[in-house]
């Protein structure tokens, strides 16, 4: 669970607001909320918005340690086909039991798709000229 912040506590921000940019300091002003917390900040450009979830709001002295692991978690993420310059389409497709004894559905990107709408996107694409 996130920590609540405190009044006057010192904040950045982690994810660009209507003109604040990310990573823009400020101060906590207040919290509003039981269940659903929600946080006034008065930034250091002068600007002050409310509403701002807490996950939106890292505290200063772990602005760092927020980059890092998002990069590293960014990094994480990326999946060595994107990574090596590989579309997606060009992922290859396996196979599944479907469960009716037939041919098995393809599976793509680990997800099984039913022939028909391979079908049908096959006929879009052709019918749009791609």
């Amino acid at each position: 669970m996130v920590e609540l912040l405190n009044r006057r506590e010192r904040v950045v921000l982690a994810e660009d607001l209507a003109g604040v940019a990310e990573g823009t300091p400020g101060e906590v002003i207040l919290h509003t909320g039981m269940r659903w917390v929600r946080y006034w900040v008065r930034f250091d450009t002068g600007a002050e918005r409310g509403s701002i979830h807490r996950d939106k709001l890292v505290r200063e002295d772990q602005w760092e340690n927020f980059l890092a692991n998002r990069a590293e978690a960014a990094e994480q993420t990326a999946s060595p086909e994107v990574a090596a310059g590989t579309e997606p389409e060009e992922l290859p497709i396996q196979g599944t039991d479907n469960g009716a004894g037939g041919d098995p559905d393809p599976v793509v990107n680990g997800v099984a798709v039913p022939p028909h709408l391979l079908a049908r996107s096959a006929s879009a694409r052709q019918r749009l000229g791609g």
